[in-house]
């Protein structure tokens, strides 16, 4: 690396970007090293200021923030305790860094033992940051926890709207609009406004206006209108005078049945007006340029207005539209004037505008109501009310009080990822930076890579990107610099990159549909020998399968012949792995699959979801089936025949709705043995159980029973756990993956819970759904010959890889489309013009029984290629997080002409389709062709494999452990003055939840981040909490909170246990297996950690001594109580971890430390 320092392309640009007294926008291409430019511009600002928290540093993942925070920390720690490397580019870091260690011994910070003094935060966290921060001082009021499933929420929020139809008054009036517009089906607008509220931070700032002007949209429509047509018009200036003459030939000259329109033009002598009103006749010329399809033309005749006997005009004609071809900017520009909207919005689209303009703004504050009396908000929320914080006071005022009083915090803001910024976001920190003034020293430091910009549907807009470029963020113009050395990939990839993608990317920059042209890198990496990227086609009806083979093939090529390299597989959907991940496995490859397998597709889930909702109600008869189904009961089909019939036809119970499930099962179970066969046969069309469904059914059915009988008087997910335990859940689980699923659903159940039951059962399955199962590494079979392990094949999708390099990437899948574009009810798109400006742009769906309007129909096309110009730039992501080799894969068809059939425009194959082509045409890349196989070998049909999988017949529950240990249940919300009872009351539990988390929170953070002012907030926080927990706390309830929280941080063992220590823990799962049976348990630790070398395990307990009972005497009750349940848990880190064990339980309220001795 020392040899190529003086060798890097753009070292003059890395060198200006750390100049710490000017502000820069830094375009960043993939592999040009950013984070570590990033890295070394903090630690040059940190020799400049007086205090480390004056530099914000913001990015838009936790992931990019966690690993910019320890780039920082590890280049201090370096500079610290290391010498120079001898490595120029590390050196340089260091020298950077060892200037800022200096900086903090000169003026004690003290960062490398406090690294949290340096600001790095996502800008989800910065906002939330400034709402909190300020929640007094803004109308919003304090901010509570995002919620998990906001669109539950934003249901809610449109439905209240909804029901004011019945009201009088101008809300129903406009209703009556809505409503009428969508024919009467308040489902349709129900989903319209929900959809809506998601990105209510884009459009809330800007209805205001079109709900104060009816023709605001109008206006907006013109003025688009006026913009591509003044673009097209100076385009069209060197031949628009030849242009014009031939337009009026063509006039004079067509025949009305050809082109009636174009025969009616009569002289013409200068080209349209610029403006909606000539709309229409620039698409009649224009028709002269292009075909139908928008296509440039290549011949032209008599239907035109050209007839073969007027050669010289038409061979001028053709000069003309030579000309056009060779220009591929014009041509889109034509394409885009034949799309734009060409009549004013009608009476009744407009009056629909209206009535949006009036009810969206009534939706928003319906939807904060609905926050606030849930005690929970979404992350739109947050950023308004972080705007709404910055907003300048009065009007014409510069800044705002908060954001004067941040100015004195902040001198250097760096914004990292700025591609993927939204127009909210963007307004947030134009807001922020509002005071500045040129040369006070205060810089802006933005870095990102447009061509990177993946996130639209986030509602980020790479448009802005391009705007910062040009002019200033706020008051603040920052200077351009492009950096071009790729530092990932060998100089093959590099070149092929470069070669596909110039043609890839748009020619032209397009700022408000975010259109950006291709930027080339020079590869520091020398080109390996051999074909550095490769294409695979298949052809034929079996090409998922032979795609999925060749991909198999090709990973165990490699990895026997490069053990050591990495190998990933990205995909754009998940649904692309369907064929793929059999065949790897069938190879015997080992493999992880990330953010891959959605959670509630795990049959231990699925199992699990049936248990729970069986438990919940008895009567349906659906999740009741599955369960005995389920592999711990595994009946056969012809039990749960038998068991439907027997609920069909027991008249005594079938209406009886507490028990229209077990009811009959259990008198079947009751029945003596020798007349239970006979009993079913006479009663039930001679369906007879098994031997295995009637000993599965003597096992199951009293647990089942006792579950039943037993409900809402425990906490449901102990219920679920315990009854799955006893069943012989954990006996059925196949490895580690499917008990660390089975672990995040239990997490996950009692996140949701309230007590016994869950309110809401389809907002806890949104939550389900949501979640991914735990990455499932199958053994690829023995390590390399020198005992190292083989190397894992990566399979994540193309977004989840970004940011991320591997030796090898496999592109499967390229030429699969994404998807129709489905008719959305409301079309609306961000308009930023060249000098930033924004404004918005709406169309319904036209009204039920009427075609679209032209306006609805050029939304839909800039929509649709936005989703393009985005696929370009995902291709271009996956291609660059190649080191060594890049595989593409994908099906083509060859026609009877030996062309090849282009693929179709929404797949990630049609922007490097001409690279792909001409490589076919050259023999460079291959077709496999599917073989025909209608029969195998012997004409007979291949049986499928068919099995159940179920537990053995003699199959005992496993003894349970002590009742204390309270098996995979947080213990703490189980405790009552007297002993272990589980049937304390909801509230207790509840209120011992929160105070968890609150604890949590101030152990993981630290105690210096909880001054006296921010505690005394906390009854608030808790007040919703427990509103989400399903309790109404008394204003007692959390003043006693409150009290052990105060009571803990004045107690000098209190502090100490929550203070930062070695291997820190908080609510520790630990799982753990019985030798004997298999049977696996889980264990939650309140607090852990290591203390001058012995294991602390601390127990947190609301318990205080009961009327009467002395000090000793309560001592004596609670270590009796949980003496058992702690020795369990020392028994655990004992059999993990040499260091002795210690146990005490700590009781906050009182407070008072108890250490018990571990048996």
């Amino acid at each position: 690396m020392a040899q190529l320092m003086t060798e890097i392309a753009d070292l003059q640009q890395r060198r200006q970007a750390l100049d710490p007294s000017q502000s820069f926008i830094v375009s960043a291409p993939a592999g040009s090293g950013k984070t570590g430019l990033i890295t070394q511009r903090v630690l040059r600002l940190l020799c400049t200021v007086d205090n480390p928290e004056e530099i914000l540093s913001i990015t838009f993942t936790r992931k990019a923030a966690r690993e910019m925070a320890s780039r920082i920390h590890s280049a201090l720690r370096q500079a610290a305790y290391t010498p120079r490397p001898a490595n120029e580019y590390e050196a340089q870091t260091w020298d950077l860094a060892a200037a800022a260690v200096e900086r903090n011994k000169l003026l004690g910070w003290n960062l490398l033992d406090m690294p949290g003094r340096l600001r790095i935060q996502t800008i989800d966290g910065f906002c939330r940051y400034i709402a909190s921060q300020f929640a007094l001082e803004t109308k919003f009021g304090p901010i509570p926890e995002p919620s998990e499933q906001p669109q539950i929420h934003y249901q809610s929020a449109a439905r209240v709207l909804l029901d004011k139809i019945e009201e009088a008054g101008p809300v129903a009036e406009q209703l009556a609009v809505l409503l009428a517009h969508t024919g009467n089906d308040m489902a349709r607008c129900e989903t319209l406004l929900s959809e809506l509220l998601g990105k209510r931070e884009q459009w809330l700032p800007l209805i205001y206006d079109a709900g104060k002007n009816s023709q605001y949209f109008q206006q907006v429509i013109e003025q688009v209108v006026a913009d591509n047509l003044l673009q097209l018009d100076e385009a069209l200036m060197p031949i628009a005078g030849e242009f014009v003459e031939l337009i009026d030939f063509a006039a004079q000259h067509v025949a009305p049945k050809d082109d009636f329109a174009l025969s009616e033009l009569g002289s013409f002598s200068e080209l349209p007006e610029i403006g909606l009103e000539g709309v229409a006749q620039w698409k009649l010329i224009l028709g002269l340029l292009v075909t139908k399809s928008n296509e440039p033309r290549k011949t032209i005749n008599v239907k035109q207005g050209f007839p073969s006997d007027q050669k010289e005009v038409k061979a001028r004609i053709m000069v003309l539209l030579d000309w056009c071809r060779e220009r591929p900017e014009l041509n889109e520009m034509i394409a885009n004037v034949m799309h734009l909207p060409d009549a004013e919005i009608n009476q009744a689209q407009q009056k629909m505008l209206d009535a949006l303009g009036f009810l969206l703004p009534l939706l928003a504050a319906q939807l904060d109501v609905i926050f606030q009396q849930q005690g929970q908000c979404d992350y739109p929320a947050i950023t308004l009310a972080a705007l709404n914080a910055l907003e300048p006071e009065a009007e014409g005022g510069v800044v705002s009080d908060i954001t004067l009083r941040l100015d004195y915090q902040l001198r250097h803001i760096l914004v990292d990822e700025f591609q993927d910024t939204s127009a909210a976001q963007i307004n947030l920190l134009e807001q922020l930076i509002g005071g500045w003034q040129p040369d006070d020293g205060r810089t802006l430091f933005l870095v990102g890579d447009a061509m990177q910009s993946l996130y639209g549907f986030r509602n980020a807009n790479v448009g802005l990107f391009l705007n910062a470029q040009r002019h200033p963020v706020g008051p603040v113009q920052c200077t351009p610099l492009t950096l071009t050395s790729n530092f990932r990939s060998q100089e093959g990839i590099i070149q092929w990159v470069n070669s596909a993608f110039t043609e890839a990317f748009p020619a032209r920059a397009d700022i408000s549909r975010g259109a950006i042209p291709y930027s080339p890198s020079v590869a520091v990496k020398a080109a390996d020998d051999g074909q550095s990227v490769s294409f695979q086609g298949f052809a034929g009806d079996d090409h998922k399968l032979d795609e999925a083979t060749y991909i198999a093939e090709l990973c165990s090529q490699l990895r026997d012949h490069n053990p050591a390299e990495s190998i990933a597989i990205l995909v754009r959907g998940r649904g692309h792995l369907r064929s793929i991940i059999p065949a790897l496995r069938e190879a015997k490859l080992y493999w992880q699959a990330i953010d891959i397998t959605p959670l509630a597709s795990r049959m231990p889930v699925i199992d699990l979801l049936s248990l729970t909702r069986a438990l919940l109600s008895p009567a349906d008869k659906i999740a009741w089936l599955a369960v005995l189904r389920a592999p711990f009961c595994g009946l056969s089909l012809g039990d749960l025949l038998a068991v439907a019939n027997s609920i069909e036809k027991d008249d005594e119970n079938r209406y009886q709705q507490n028990n229209a499930i077990l009811a009959p099962l259990i008198q079947l179970l009751e029945a003596p043995a020798d007349q239970r066969s006979s009993q079913h046969s006479s009663q039930h069309s001679s369906q007879h159980f098994s031997q295995h469904g009637q000993e599965t059914l003597q096992r199951i059915i009293p647990l089942l029973d006792a579950a039943w009988k037993n409900r809402g008087r425990a906490n449901l997910r102990a219920t679920v756990e315990q009854l799955w335990i006893d069943m012989g859940g954990p006996a059925t689980l196949q490895n580690s993956a499917d008990l660390s699923d089975a672990r995040s659903y239990l997490d996950l159940l009692e996140n949701w819970q309230t007590g016994a039951t869950l309110s809401d059962w389809n907002s806890f399955k949104l939550a389900v759904d949501k979640l991914y199962a735990a990455p499932s590494p199958d053994d690829g079979g023995a390590d390399n010959s020198d005992g190292s392990q083989k190397s894992v094949i990566q399979i994540m999708t193309i977004h989840k890889a970004k940011g991320l390099e591997f030796d090898h990437v496999i592109l499967p899948g390229l030429s699969r489309g994404s998807g129709s574009d489905k008719k959305q009810l409301l079309r609306w798109q961000q308009h930023i013009d060249e000098h930033s400006d924004s404004s918005l742009i709406m169309a319904p769906l036209g009204a039920h029984d009427e075609e679209d309007d032209s306006v609805y129909s050029y939304l839909k096309r800039e929509d649709s290629l936005k989703t393009r110009l985005e696929s370009t730039r995902v291709l271009y992501v996956a291609a660059t997080r190649a080191v060594r080799r890049l595989y593409l894969c994908g099906t083509v068809k060859q026609l009877k002409n030996g062309q090849w059939q282009p693929t179709g425009k929404t797949t990630l194959l049609t922007p490097i389709w001409n690279s792909i082509e001409e490589g076919l045409d050259q023999g460079i890349y291959t077709v496999r062709q599917s073989a025909i196989e209608a029969f195998s070998e012997d004409g007979k049909e291949v049986p499928s494999l068919r099995h159940i999988r179920r537990l053995d017949r003699q199959f005992q529950p496993p003894q349970r452990p002590d009742s204390s240990a309270n098996l995979g249940t947080p213990e703490t919300a189980a405790e009552s003055g007297a002993d272990i009872d589980s049937s304390l009351s909801s509230r207790a539990r509840s209120m011992g939840t929160v105070l968890h988390r609150t604890l949590k929170q101030l152990a993981n953070e630290g105690l210096d981040q909880w001054p006296e002012a921010r505690i005394n907030q906390l009854p608030a926080t808790w007040a919703a909490q427990l509103k989400e927990l399903g309790m109404l706390a008394r204003p007692d309830e959390l003043k006693s909170l409150l009290q052990a929280v105060n009571s803990m941080l004045a107690d000098q063992r209190g502090r100490w246990i929550l203070q930062r220590h070695e291997q820190a823990q908080c609510e520790q799962a630990l799982g753990y297996r019985y030798s004997d049976r298999g049977h696996v348990g889980t264990s939650v630790i309140d607090r852990t950690f290591i203390d001058d070398g012995t294991r602390w395990i601390i127990d947190y307990k609301l318990s205080q001594p009961a009327e009467g009972e002395s000090e000793e005497q309560f001592i004596r009750r609670q270590s009796s109580a949980y003496s058992a349940q702690l020795s369990h848990y020392a028994k655990l880190y004992g059999s993990m971890q040499p260091n002795p064990v210690r146990c005490a339980l700590y009781f906050p309220q009182i407070p008072m430390f108890i250490e018990l001795e571990a048996e």
